[in-house]
């Protein structure tokens, strides 16, 4: 067998190895180097563009709706990266929604059991509501990491958490809280608001030495005989209590502080939610979502509330932002460069950013997560009245200030834009700011559709 084993064929393998190794480093960098081109060019700073602005004036009336998320069997989970995301069961999930109306002005608000709404589900909900002549639209998530997943066509959110795409979940999806919508509306009829504000801090711990922020601001809407409509509760904290291993999909604690409402539909907005994570003291028992959302449900009832008010201020304000070029901080610097062109193609060029003006509280809605110390900028610019929220109308990451977000902060990995975001950010909620705080603010004009939702310019 020696014509068969000979020194030259016995060498080949090891030589056909190298060769293979060689080829593939060879391809690796050359692709590596075209990648590192500088394919993308520095956007150019551009002001924010005032999209909104309207003003109740008539008669305060509001209504609510709810539409469930029949999730089938097996449906894809949210939250965490898994290997796989096939999910082994679901509790009910639903979206909420809540139309406040002043006379011609017609705002409506969604909060649905999702972990985000990214800029193309909006899309996909504007483009359901044609023709029912809404002022402006708030789309909101209630961040639970037990979330349906499956909506986003996106390759590295879909890795990243949300699990593979499949237009039947996103028309399941944007169905629900299209469907939520019209529900409010129908129920339209005349109301009355009262707030109540607290805070408690045993509910929350700061992520990563952060100051746990724990503030509480609850709007109840009711009829004028006093019957309760909805309860809309703004508070940060991470719905996370189910944990990574978990392949049920659900509410997480949120649904459970839903399900113990006495005043009637609760909507739960997550406030500045970035770095801040469950907590109970020990003595309260264990950490579960049944025994959270309960603790939530008893902060909200130990809240004193001020008189109904049948006329409450109603306004609406929102820019678009162009976002600066993605510079994912926490990218190794060989690697920079070719991280911000795929970066660039996946991440979104726009942003929209809101205010809301109800009776005595101004909202001012986020497209992300937002940390501590962009949120007491935020309150700064706002004022006193001001409550940040997070997770509305789109996803960019972690929203912190410019000094926090190049690469020196707790989650770098988690802010898509460096530092460049944040003026853009704060230049943006300054305008909505400003345009709600004007005397002369116009009064709202019919709207043909939800998908041209814009008020009379200033």
């Amino acid at each position: 067998m020696s014509e068969y084993n000979g020194e030259r064929l016995t060498r080949l393998p090891a030589k056909s190895l190298v060769f293979f190794v060689a080829l593939l480093l060879g391809t690796g960098a050359a692709a590596l180097g075209i990648l590192s081109l500088p394919w993308v060019k520095p956007r150019p700073g551009q002001a924010p563009r005032l999209e909104a602005i309207v003003r109740g004036n008539g008669p305060f009336e509001a209504g609510v709706g709810v539409a469930s998320m029949d999730v089938p069997l097996g449906a894809p989970i949210a939250g965490f990266a898994h290997l796989t995301y096939r999910s082994d069961g679901a509790d009910p999930v639903t979206a909420r929604a809540l139309v406040l109306s002043s006379g011609e002005l017609k705002i409506g608000l969604v909060s649905a059991e999702l972990l985000l709404v990214p800029d193309a589900l909006r899309a996909a909900v504007l483009a359901r509501l044609e023709g029912l002549e809404l002022s402006g639209v708030i789309l909101a998530a209630t961040h639970t990491h037990a979330s349906l997943g499956g909506y986003y066509e996106n390759p590295v959110a879909e890795r990243a958490g949300l699990a593979p795409y499949d237009p039947a979940m996103r028309d399941l999806v944007a169905n629900a809280m299209a469907e939520s919508l019209r529900r409010a509306l129908a129920s339209l009829g005349p109301a009355r608001l009262s707030v109540g504000r607290g805070r408690d801090t045993e509910l929350v711990a700061g992520r990563d030495d952060a100051t746990p922020d724990g503030r509480l601001t609850v709007m109840r809407i009711d009829r004028p005989d006093g019957q309760p409509l909805a309860e809309l509760t703004v508070f940060g904290s991470h719905p996370t209590t189910l944990g990574i291993h978990n392949r049920r999909i659900s509410g997480d604690w949120p649904a459970r502080f839903y399900a113990r409402s006495r005043r009637g539909v609760r909507l739960l907005l997550q406030g500045a939610v970035g770095d801040q994570g469950t907590y109970m003291p020990e003595s309260w028992g264990p950490l579960t979502d049944e025994t959270y959302g309960a603790a939530v449900d008893r902060a909200v009832g130990a809240l004193s509330f001020g008189p109904p008010d049948a006329a409450p201020m109603v306004a609406y304000a929102a820019a678009e932002v162009t976002l600066p070029t993605p510079s994912p901080p926490a990218i190794p610097t060989l690697l920079r460069q070719a991280a911000t062109n795929l970066a660039t193609f996946v991440l979104p060029a726009q942003a929209r950013l809101s205010a809301l003006r109800l009776g005595s509280v101004l909202f001012l809605d986020a497209p992300g997560e937002v940390m501590s110390h962009l949120t007491l900028r935020l309150r700064e610019m706002g004022g006193p009245d001001a409550v940040v929220v997070s997770l509305a109308d789109g996803y960019l990451g972690y929203l912190d200030t410019a000094d926090r977000s190049d690469g020196r902060e707790s989650h770098p990995e988690r802010t898509y834009y460096g530092p460049a975001l944040s003026p853009v950010l704060e230049r943006g909620f300054s305008m909505v700011v400003g345009a709600l705080g004007e005397a002369d603010l116009p009064a709202a004009s019919p709207r043909t559709g939800a998908a041209q939702a814009t008020g009379s310019p200033p």
